[in-house]
């Protein structure tokens, strides 16, 4: 093997070494930075929450009991659904007699020629 050819073949050698390592550090720093053992697990944070919610409850105990964001939120969004049923109802009242009646499928050829020959229009200059 000629001199040139084992240089080359010793580059390739360390590179591919290099770059297996390269890759290995990574899958490392990965695993790492998701093991929950070190930053902390799920069960973890909900033990805390629920700690937590029980100081709060303790504390409220004396007070009147205030709803919650979630029960805030579920009451003001049926008040909302109930505006909006309420208009529509009051709109659709209002306006009944405006949509008229098509009683066959021939008709609607009528109605649209009522409906051109009633628009309003205006000539440009």
């Amino acid at each position: 093997m000629s001199p040139q050819m084992r240089v080359a073949l010793e580059i390739a050698g360390a590179a591919s070494v290099l770059l297996f390592a390269a890759i290995g550090a990574l899958v490392s720093l990965m695993y790492l930075l998701t093991n929950p053992s070190i930053f902390g697990e799920p069960a973890r944070e909900r033990r805390r929450a629920k700690r937590h919610a029980r100081k709060m409850k303790k504390k409220r105990r004396g007070v009147e009991e205030l709803p919650t964001r979630e029960e805030r939120y579920d009451e003001h969004d049926r008040r909302r659904r109930a505006a909006a049923i309420a208009a529509a109802i009051a709109r659709a009242e209002h306006e009944g007699g405006a949509v008229p009646h098509v009683d066959g499928p021939a008709d609607w050829r009528l109605l649209h020629r009522d409906i051109r020959l009633g628009q309003r229009v205006g000539r440009r200059r």
